[in-house]
Order: structure tokens, then C-alpha cells, then sequence
């Protein structure tokens, strides 16, 4: 595992790589594109444990943060969707200078999996697969549940004359926002959104979430592209606070998420 920094001086990145162990796996590379807020930290141990998992599989692995979350430069408030899968992009090419492998599959979790099919509509080359973790698709309906789960982690109730407002305005459960990030997320809606891959879009979710995709599947099947749900029995309480000191790692799902990265799927 080799932690570095990456991008230009006014625009550092925190990458952290984690070579293969051993090469008998065809060249492969795999880049992790985490969620926001509050699902980047639960889900933070589960990528670092699909992270080593790969590379024993002899996979290249990247874990990254957006600018302005993590450990990389920038402040909440400097986030915004177009800038974070612009991070993407220059993540993808900071990983294939490293490896120079031949096949690339981007995994993106919630938040990070819509950034990861905006990414790839720009990508010069495109990926082989895109994996999707439960992406937001509608993002009027992600800001009500955000600002519903605000309301709701941060009332206390011998402290609070009343419940906060569940509208969304500079905060996230300790994350801030900017009105362009506000913007963005209020004009993000799934007809807008166009994944582009060579061989397979892989959407790992709950039975009762594969409505939600037709028309993603559509435009894939439209350009010859395999689209294929994977249902997950896993149901993550994403929005709440630290999770109580809990880590979210139930293992059918990192069996799942590996098996997807490697194509091992049946």
C-alpha cells in the first residue's frame, strides 16, 4: 500500500496505490471512486479491504479523495459534481501511468458511481466495466434524504427547542456544501446521464432499486454494452453519524464487489 499526492500544486490529490501481488492475472487495474460525507466513512474500511483483496488477486488498485474531502487539498465548500469527476479522470490517468495496464474497471459507490458515469462520458479512452454501487440518480430526492437524515443525527432533543430544517443549506451531517454543489446536485437527474464502457455496466443494488435504472440499461444495451444487476441482500444505513463507531464490511457484499471487479460474475 503506497499513500502519495498527485495533480498540480494548486490542485492536490490523496491517492493511495496498492500494487499487485503477483502478475498472473492478465494487466488489470481497478480505480475505487468513493461516495460523500458521511457514506465515504462508512464505507472507508470496506475499500481498503476490497482494495487489498484485489491486489492479492494481482489487480492494480487506486483508492483517491476528492478535492476538498479526505486528506486531499481544498476545503468542503471547494467541492463541486463537475469538479470531483474531473478528480476522477485525473485519478484514472494517474493510475495508468503507474501500471500501463491493459484493462480498466472503475467502481464507484453511491455519490461516486453517478461521478463515475459522468467521468466516463469523458474519458478518451473508454473503461472496460463500470461497477455501481446504489447511484444517486435523482439528485432533488438524494438532497431530501440528506437534509431528512440532518434533521434527524443532529436534533437532540434536551439540547433543541425543535427539529432542524430538513432543507439542505451549508451542511450534511458535518460536511459542508457550496450553492454550486447545491446547484448541481438539483439539476442532476438520470436522463442527463450517458455511461460509456466497452464491455459491461455492472448495478449492485436491492431487488426492489433495478426499476429506477431502465433507462440507464437502455442507453447501454443501445450501444452494445452489457448491463447487468447484481442484487445485494446488504441494506446500509448510509447517513448515519460515524456510524456509531461501527465499520461497514458484511462480507457477501465485499465477495460481490470483488468477484464484479475481476469479472468473475457469472
Amino acid at each position: 500500500m503506497n499513500p502519495f499526492f498527485f495533480g498540480p500544486p494548486d490542485h492536490r490529490l490523496y491517492g493511495v496505490y496498492h500494487p499487485p501481488a503477483h502478475s498472473q492475472r492478465p494487466s488489470s487495474q481497478v480505480l475505487l471512486c468513493p461516495p460523500f460525507g458521511q457514506e465515504a466513512v462508512r464505507t472507508h474500511r470496506l475499500h481498503r479491504l476490497l482494495a487489498e483483496h484485489l491486489s492479492r488477486q494481482g489487480v492494480h488498485v487506486m483508492r483517491f479523495d476528492y478535492f476538498g474531502t479526505g486528506e486531499s487539498a481544498g476545503a468542503d465548500q471547494d467541492g463541486t459534481l463537475t469538479q470531483w469527476r474531473d478528480d476522477i479522470l485525473m485519478a484514472h490517468a494517474e493510475l495508468t501511468l503507474r501500471t500501463r495496464a491493459q484493462r480498466t474497471t472503475w467502481l464507484g459507490t453511491r455519490l461516486g458511481a453517478t461521478l463515475a458515469i459522468m467521468a466516463s462520458e469523458l474519458c478518451d479512452q473508454p473503461v472496460d466495466r463500470l461497477i455501481l454501487w446504489e447511484p444517486i440518480l435523482d439528485g432533488q430526492a438524494y438532497l431530501k434524504e440528506l437534509g431528512e437524515a440532518h434533521a434527524r443525527e443532529t436534533f437532540v432533543a434536551v439540547v433543541h427547542a425543535q427539529r432542524p430544517s430538513a432543507l439542505v443549506r451549508d451542511e450534511v451531517i458535518g460536511f459542508g456544501v457550496s450553492e454550486a454543489w447545491l446547484k448541481q446536485m438539483n439539476d442532476l437527474s438520470i436522463t442527463k446521464l450517458n455511461p460509456q464502457c466497452k464491455e459491461a455496466c455492472i448495478h449492485l443494488a436491492r431487488a426492489e432499486d433495478t426499476s429506477s435504472t431502465g433507462p440507464l440499461s437502455v442507453k447501454c444495451e443501445a450501444m452494445g454494452t452489457r448491463w447487468q444487476h447484481i442484487p445485494t441482500s446488504t441494506s446500509v444505513a448510509w447517513h448515519t453519524e460515524e456510524a456509531g463507531g461501527s465499520a461497514l464490511v458484511p462480507p457477501d457484499l465485499l465477495r460481490q464487489l470483488v468477484a464484479a471487479s475481476t469479472g468473475d460474475l457469472a
